[in-house]
């Protein structure tokens, strides 16, 4: 992505973005959080380390 693109958006190195086309046929690009950012908003003082894993292995223990 152009260097002029993600310094406008704020976009750094190792964040996470969402590309997609709307209906009208542009291109959008959002910086969206990453999940330790989301955790944290979400459940203040929840512990991050490992929690996507966690979070995977309990869906995957839901589909059985």
């Amino acid at each position: 992505m152009p260097k002029e693109v993600c310094e406008r958006l704020g976009i750094a190195p190792g964040d996470y973005v969402k590309i997609y086309i709307d209906e009208s046929n542009r291109v959008i690009v959002e910086k969206v959080l990453d999940i330790d950012k989301l955790a944290g908003i979400l459940n203040p003082g929840r512990t991050l380390k490992g929690l996507a894993e966690e979070l995977d292995r309990e869906r995957k223990c839901g589909e059985r």
